[in-house]
């Protein structure tokens, strides 16, 4: 079988992808209708898996479901079966395999993510993707397929005819990949001068481009095909696939409510769901879908249902530096683990999003997040708030729509304990052996660790205690924080048990 040269040479840097994360997509399902299979024990299949650097990590955390990643490039698929012989991984497989080549032998999934894939095909392997998720995917199953978007993606398309000339004359991949840097670093500061009106476009681009990974640059930018497409067209041509649009798995893109003003009156009179979300990507001159879909024949709702909500589970890794006031209807601020901040106002919702980052990565029932934030609002604020609990369902769903919350099918407890002589679990040992620094964490978030965090959990092999590793850790820091090393180890042993990379107290390995 063939293999793809550009990603033997380039390959694809092997990150979780959050919101492919199984979990997410069974709750994300259950809010439009979907009778999605539990994600503690389902099939899940991976089209374009590369080194499996999504898929692994979820067999690692998810030992009881099965899990199939089928990729064209041969050094990937070597790469990613090298890491799940070192775990002794038995739930997952990775396939070299063409797409079109078909996967009925494989039966069918309750789950099929394909990530970066769809837009950079020809459009005869588009189809066959397509062919293929409408046979595999079992009833009531979701597919995730995410896609390059106009009217959004004409910005970056101007910056890949110019690298796509540019580089025109270069053959080998990683010649290619040098002569685009080259290119940015040529053009750059003369395009901010030259180009007028576009040149703040193009700023924005060669700043990003010069940031980005070089797999994503190569394969996003010098790519053979990259195709985006209207939202319309997309949602046409996998309908003509047997295949029903359900959701994104970024709900706000879905809100009209989530738009301006002047936003929410262009769209006000357009009773069509379909119709209204491509008003909304041209008001938002979208650039990228993360579309989820189902079966034609599957039964669905068109918007997302607070019932459904109020029968799933929640976790959310939050912060907020000021003091919580559940008396009054104040702005609080709460930051994610990114950096962005979303402000609320209900005391519910306050108490419920402390309570959220609390509990963090265990995730809390509706009804007993409810209960405990109710409980908490009529202490500290007023009976008749507490009683709200419409508007903890409203606001809640709002911040599942920007990934502030996550949502989930079934409650779920973690041991967040460094323990006494902390072990870095199975997989994150594996992943630091492969010289990776961003390490996948128990709720399929990247977790980005600087060279003094890699080699703290390293050394956490279970038979050192803080003492042990703060006298390790000394000589390996800057002078100015020496005398604070205990301190600075055990924060950061606490944020690696917060992410699920250490063993459960008392335990050496896991996996």
């Amino acid at each position: 079988m063939p293999t793809l040269d550009s990603y033997d040479a380039i390959p694809y840097e092997g990150i979780p992808i959050t919101e492919t994360y199984v979990e997410q997509l069974a709750a994300i399902g259950r809010l439009f209708g979907l009778a999605t299979a539990d994600p503690r024990a389902c099939r899940v299949l991976e089209l374009g898996c590369a080194e499996g650097g999504n898929l692994i990590p979820m067999a690692f955390y998810l030992p009881d479901c099965r899990f199939v990643g089928l990729d064209l490039s041969v050094r990937q698929i070597e790469a990613g079966q090298r890491l799940i012989d070192a775990l002794g991984l038995p739930n997952v497989t990775l396939l070299h395999r063409d797409v079109a080549a078909g996967a009925e032998d494989l039966g069918q999934f309750d789950y099929v993510i394909a990530h970066g894939l769809f837009s950079w095909v020809p459009a005869d392997t588009r189809a066959a993707l397509l062919a293929l998720v409408r046979r595999c995917l079992a009833p009531h199953g979701l597919a995730y397929v995410s896609w390059n978007a106009l009217p959004g993606w004409h910005t970056r398309a101007m910056m890949r005819a110019m690298l796509l000339q540019y580089t025109r004359t270069e053959q080998a991949p990683r010649a290619r990949l040098q002569a685009a840097h080259d290119f940015l670093t040529r053009f750059g500061p003369a395009l901010v001068e030259e180009a007028g009106e576009l040149a703040p476009l193009l700023k924005a681009e060669v700043e990003y481009l010069r940031r980005a990974p070089p797999s994503y640059v190569y394969h996003e930018y010098l790519a053979e095909v990259n195709e985006p497409m209207l939202f319309a067209d997309f949602v046409q041509l996998v309908h003509a696939h047997g295949l029903e649009y359900v959701a994104d798995a970024e709900l706000y893109t879905l809100l009209p409510h989530t738009l301006g003003e002047a936003g929410q009156d262009v769209v006000a009179d357009l009773d069509d769901r379909l119709a209204r979300i491509q008003a909304m990507d041209f008001l938002r001159a979208r650039r990228f879908h993360r579309s989820l879909l189902t079966h034609v024949e599957t039964p669905m709702q068109a918007a997302p249902d607070l019932e459904a909500l109020r029968g799933l589970a929640f976790h959310a890794d939050l912060s907020s530096e000021e003091e919580i006031d559940l008396a009054e209807a104040s702005p609080q601020v709460f930051a994610t683990a990114s950096g962005a901040r979303y402000s609320v106002r209900h005391p519910l919702a306050k108490a419920a999003l402390m309570l959220l980052a609390t509990a963090y990565p265990d995730s809390l029932a509706y009804s007993e997040l409810h209960a405990a934030a109710a409980a908490l609002v009529a202490e500290y604020g007023t009976a008749e708030a507490a009683q709200e609990e419409p508007a903890l369902a409203r606001v809640l769903l709002d911040l599942i729509a920007y990934n502030v919350v996550r949502p989930a099918v079934n409650a779920r407890r973690f041991d967040a304990s460094p323990g006494d002589r902390p072990c870095a679990h199975g997989l994150a040992r594996a992943q630091l052996a492969l010289g990776q620094d961003c390490l996948a964490s128990v709720r399929h978030t990247a977790v980005q660790l600087d060279a003094e965090g890699r080699r703290l959990l390293a050394l956490c092999d279970g038979t050192r205690d803080l003492a042990a590793l703060t006298a390790a850790m000394e000589p390996l820091l800057p002078q100015e924080y020496t005398a604070a090393a205990r301190e600075a180890c055990a924060r950061m042993l606490w944020t690696f048990a917060r992410h699920g990379l250490l063993s459960p107290a008392g335990q050496t390995s896991r996996g």
